[in-house]
């Protein structure tokens, strides 16, 4: 049992990756993992803002609320491909951090850490829009009510 154990620990510190690298990447791989659980939500959310949208327009509404209409089907198509982008550009950033891994002394970990501080900002940026546009598109919806 202890030579098993000490042949595993010796069989550890010969992998070439430094466990710190391997613990980065585990949280890199989380918050990815946690923006776009997030992404797929909203963009359901945003589904259900346009059947809303769909909902008053059904209704007789007057000349002065159409462009606010046509402004908030835009935004949902607006921002329902700012998540497909992001969403994109977080899996193609999960792709590097893949390959990363996966290499003795990783070559470009200061890039990896950059596209994902970067990508941070990014979402952040798209979280904060689409907060404003629901609380926007809310009190318009209870206006038209």
């Amino acid at each position: 049992m202890i030579q098993l154990a000490l042949e595993t620990r010796l069989s550890f510190l010969n992998q070439k990756f430094s466990p710190m690298v391997q613990t980065d990447l585990s949280q890199l791989n989380r918050e990815c993992n946690t923006w776009k659980e997030n992404l797929r939500n909203y963009r359901s959310e945003l589904s259900g803002y346009r059947h809303k949208l769909q909902e008053v327009v059904n209704h007789p509404i007057s000349k002065t609320a159409l462009p606010q209409v046509e402004h908030y089907d835009n935004q949902f198509d607006i921002q329902l491909t700012n998540i497909s982008h992001l969403k994109h550009a977080i899996k193609e950033h999960e792709k590097m951090a893949s390959w990363e891994k996966g290499q003795p002394e990783p070559p470009m970990q200061e890039l990896l850490w950059t596209t994902h501080e970067s990508l941070h900002d990014q979402y952040q940026n798209l979280e904060t829009t689409l907060n404003d546009l629901k609380h926007e598109f809310n009190s318009f919806v209870r206006h038209m009510s």
